[in-house]
């Protein structure tokens, strides 16, 4: 499968009369037209359409966000902060009646030591792990639903991609997943290319995400959420690991969406003075409450009524991060000094509780708080945010979300599988088998050879593949759960997705494996018998691939799903048929039933020696009709009587397609309902 995009391919920009910005200004529409020049000479033209434009700017209604008296209580052990305690749980309160309201053209940081809420804050108003809140959220003058989400934007802080895929692909398999069906491929195409102009990263547009810059990465991860053309965009620490010229021009790229209307809401450690100034709105929190609401430059003033003044020449970031952090006394003074001095209401009634405050200056510093009435709540677009009921919940159907899907694991499973340490280890193995069990006589003495092989066939590459079955969700799960947070995509489309891509792509190296072990080991010259032995060789490998996918689902420890792996596995090797024959009867009445490598051995043993291939008695050891004629000769089939060689090849073949589908069935009831959260939110 090539990628989506060549190495080679250039973008040049022209104009035309449709606005890529998502609006449609009036007088002159002008907009940006791409032309990709593909190797060859040949060009393609890729520009958003009027219709196109107008439907991604119906996706961004500016939206005001109104919270008021939002708290948020977890449950902790009570073991894991007191060791003799005889409780169960311990309520944690990390969010305490915080108030704010967030306009669009807004960049609102939100500040405190580690630990204060911030983060928390910043999942709830994005609708994140609401467990335990309480309190009341408005976009626009409309309480929270989750259908909104598609207007909401929350880029993490961690950087999270398949990254073997070029920045291009992931901007692509993004658009082609997330934008609305009534757009056309050539629209959500031009959106692409105006993402990458907007975030500054056409010139890495072609390298694989592994090989660009941090400060590249976080514009990446910005640009698969703007994709959408959001109104709400939340971002958890962007300027974290970045150098501050990185962190500098991401700054300017928020400024950027701002000014066309976005309201952008960031959580932020501790920024540069550049960077601190640059906010609209300062929320400062410690414990989980409010110590300051305002405006950044005016935070030192607010602090200095209270006789805390920075000193000259210091960045008034750290010195706000500096006292916050200091001992509980000052801490607790600054909690009491907000309740005192803040402002509660609208505009209308601010100037009458100014005319109330008399003991002190500190409140004209602050903004003021909404108090939850209908008067604090606006609807700048006068826009319904929540959709009608006959809206999909998904932006496009299940065959396509799968298609696409497909061709993105396609290209990855391509790309982690045919390297040439692969080919390197799949060829040099296959040699070595091969020279091992070279040319091996019909002959009664190479039965037990003969049977080695087979289950050597039959164990090595389910084994391998297996483990690496078992390591795909725990690694993938993450991205999963970021993308399917956003919307993206059905999890039964991934799954049947990644089922049908992977499978393909994995049976290659065993393929090619046997088809150089098996002639140079001299099996079975019918080559129908051949194809037969590659079918249960490819079944077992899908079967051992499933249970893999089924441990890695199920575990949540990586260490815990190894464990168990290795266990089960050798358990059902042993009990195969091949190391024990004999096992105690308690044991073999049931074990053996188990293993999904005894079918698929004992149909391969049964498949070697069909055909009628003569063989040459040696000394009766294996097959009785030799015993009294060493120098004679018997019909393969004889020799199966050395064996248990248990059901038919057919019922054998129905076993393990049975597995198949039963560890890829409870794989994906796994993966859906187990639950992978670590730590608080």
């Amino acid at each position: 499968m090539p990628p989506l995009q060549d190495n080679n391919v250039q973008v040049n920009t022209g104009v035309d009369n449709v606005d890529l910005q998502g609006t449609m200004p009036s007088g002159d529409k002008t907009h940006t037209k791409y032309i990709i020049e593909m190797r060859g000479g040949d060009t393609v033209q890729v520009q958003l359409s009027v219709d196109g434009a107008q439907a991604l700017a119906e996706l961004s209604p500016r939206i005001t966000v109104t919270f008021h008296n939002v708290s948020k209580v977890i449950n902790v052990p009570a073991k894991m902060i007191d060791p003799s305690s005889k409780k169960r749980f311990i309520e944690r309160k990390l969010l305490d009646q915080v108030s704010g309201q967030i306009h669009p053209g807004q960049i609102v940081a939100l500040m405190g030591p580690s630990g204060c809420g911030k983060t928390t804050l910043l999942n709830t108003l994005a609708g994140r792990a609401l467990s335990g809140v309480t309190g009341d959220i408005w976009f626009n003058n409309q309480r929270y639903d989750k259908s909104m989400k598609r207007k909401l934007a929350y880029v993490l802080q961690q950087d999270i991609f398949f990254e073997q895929l070029t920045v291009k692909q992931q901007l692509t398999y993004t658009a082609l997943l997330r934008l609305p069906n009534h757009l056309s491929k050539q629209d959500k195409l031009a959106q692409v290319e105006q993402i990458i102009d907007q975030l500054r990263i056409r010139k890495c547009a072609n390298t694989p995400i592994m090989l660009i810059s941090g400060g590249e990465k976080k514009r990446v991860n910005i640009g698969t959420e703007l994709l959408t053309n959001p109104s709400v965009i939340f971002l958890d620490e962007p300027t974290s690991g970045l150098d501050s010229t990185s962190a500098v021009a991401l700054m300017d790229v928020l400024r950027d969406l701002a000014i066309q209307g976005k309201t952008i809401i960031t959580s932020i450690h501790q920024p540069s003075s550049q960077i601190f100034q640059s906010f609209d709105q300062l929320i400062l929190l410690a414990d989980g409450k409010t110590i300051f609401m305002g405006k950044p430059s005016d935070a030192l003033l607010y602090f200095a009524t209270m006789g805390h003044r920075s000193p000259p020449q210091y960045n008034p970031a750290d010195y706000v991060m500096d006292l916050v952090n200091q001992d509980m006394t000052i801490r607790e003074q600054l909690k009491d000094a907000y309740l005192t001095n803040k402002l509660v209401g609208h505009v209308k009634s601010v100037s009458n509780q100014v005319q109330s405050q008399t003991s002190t200056n500190a409140h004209q510093y602050l903004i003021p708080e909404p108090s939850g009435h209908e008067a604090d709540l606006t609807n700048p677009d006068n826009v319904n945010l929540i959709p009608t009921k006959h809206e999909s919940k998904w932006p496009i159907g299940f065959l396509p979300q799968m298609m696409i899907l497909f061709k993105r694991a396609f290209v990855l499973t391509g790309r982690s599988q045919f390297t040439i340490l692969n080919f390197v280890q799949a060829l040099g193995l296959a040699v070595v088998s091969g020279l091992c069990w070279l040319r091996m006589e019909f002959a009664e003495n190479t039965i037990p050879d003969r049977s080695s092989f087979m289950f050597f066939l039959m164990t090595f590459w389910p084994l391998h593949t297996m483990m690496h079955g078992l390591l795909s969700f725990p690694f993938e799960r993450v991205i999963i759960e970021k993308e399917r947070a956003s919307g993206s995509y059905r999890l039964s489309s991934y799954f049947a997705a990644k089922s049908l891509a992977e499978a393909p792509v994995k049976l290659v190296l065993p393929t090619l494996f046997l088809i150089i072990a098996y002639w140079m080991a001299n099996i079975n010259s019918n080559f129908g018998i051949f194809l037969a032995v590659l079918a249960f060789q490819l079944m077992a490998v899908l079967v051992a691939e499933s249970l893999g996918l089924l441990l890695g689902a199920a575990l949540k420890n990586l260490q815990h799903a190894i464990t168990v792996a290795t266990v089960l596995l050798m358990s059902l090797m042993l009990v195969g048929g091949f190391f024990v024959r004999n096992l105690p009867h308690w044991l073999g009445v049931w074990g053996k039933w188990l293993s999904f490598f005894k079918y698929a051995y004992n149909a391969c043993l049964q498949l070697q020696f069909k055909g009628g291939q003569i063989y040459q008695c040696v000394d009766g050891s294996y097959v009785s009709s030799c015993r009294n004629n060493p120098n004679g000769t018997f019909m393969s089939h004889e020799a199966l009587e050395f064996f248990d060689s248990g059901i038919s090849i057919g019922f054998n073949f129905l076993v393990l397609f049975g597995m198949f589908v039963v560890f890829r069935t409870l794989a994906y009831l796994s993966l859906r309902f187990v639950k992978n959260h670590s730590g608080r939110s």
